[in-house]
């Protein structure tokens, strides 16, 4: 893949120093980004982790640097490492091996075994996962529909039946569980969505889930993962507007929450989470 020499990356601030006043906020977005003061003091406001701008991928080094003097905490992933992230693969289900030993152990981890439909079934470690993102995401449909009832409008002595149009919107919405996994030194992505959100122990993974109560897949898969960080940050999160404008080419009912903004979120999320490893 060639890099783009006009690549653009995506400055990222995890947290303000404390003590920062909002004017503080403003003078280092300005001092380190050149950013409109107008546009500094809307974006500063944003809760952290947030995307307060995009900036030219070859001087973002620069710009971090001024930012971190100030001791603010500041990433800045690039439209290249975002597209060389792995691309999520959609499995069928995720079935978890009952523990022998007692949960949250350090010396036993927990095994996952994995159903894609495709290829044979695979298996992972709670020490491969790295990061769980969760989130609903929300898209909606139109559908237009014309009738002509029996009366109508009298043109030219013939009764010509009037059109009647009538639009009709749905909302859907979409579970979506991402498992960042690190295996053979590199990252993987794993995706489950719908019902097939629900990581279940082998011997109850062929039964249907209640719906008059619903289980909850975190809850069902955080004892399993001590240690790993679960993310359900997304409904906060504020996506860039070259984001939110494919989100719209999806017919997103609401872009901020379309599955594009969510794409890119955990993707994001993920290259800050490694970032930070170092």
């Amino acid at each position: 893949m060639t890099f783009d020499p006009h690549a653009k990356a995506y400055l990222s601030i995890l947290g303000w120093p404390s003590g920062f006043t909002h004017d503080d906020r403003i003078e280092a977005l300005v001092a380190s980004a050149a950013m409109d003061p107008r546009q500094a003091a809307l974006q500063s406001k944003i809760p952290t982790p947030a995307i307060v701008t995009t900036i030219d991928a070859l001087i973002s080094d620069e710009i971090l640097r001024v930012l971190h003097k100030r001791g603010v905490l500041a990433l800045a992933p690039s439209e290249d490492e975002i597209a060389l992230y792995p691309k999520p693969e959609p499995v069928k289900r995720i079935a978890r091996f009952p523990n022998t030993t007692p949960p949250n152990s350090p010396t036993s981890p927990t095994s996952f075994a994995v159903d894609d439909n495709d290829e044979p079934a695979w298996t992972f470690t709670s020490q491969d996962i790295r990061l769980v993102v969760a989130a609903t995401t929300q898209s909606s449909s139109t559908t237009i529909k014309a009738t002509r009832p029996i009366g109508g409008i009298r043109k030219a002595g013939r009764r010509i039946p009037e059109a009647r149009i009538t639009k009709s919107h749905q909302l859907q919405t979409n579970e979506i569980l991402d498992l960042h996994l690190w295996t053979d030194g590199k990252p993987r992505l794993l995706r489950l969505t719908g019902q097939r959100t629900l990581i279940r122990s082998l011997e109850n993974i062929d039964k249907p889930p209640s719906l008059l109560d619903p289980p909850d897949p975190i809850e069902l898969l955080k004892p399993h993962i001590p240690g790993v960080h679960i993310d359900q940050g997304f409904n906060n999160f504020t996506p860039p507007a070259n984001i939110r404008i494919k989100g719209e080419g999806s017919r997103a009912h609401n872009t901020k929450r379309s599955q594009k903004s969510f794409e890119f979120y955990s993707v994001w999320v993920a290259l800050l989470d490694q970032m930070l490893r170092g």
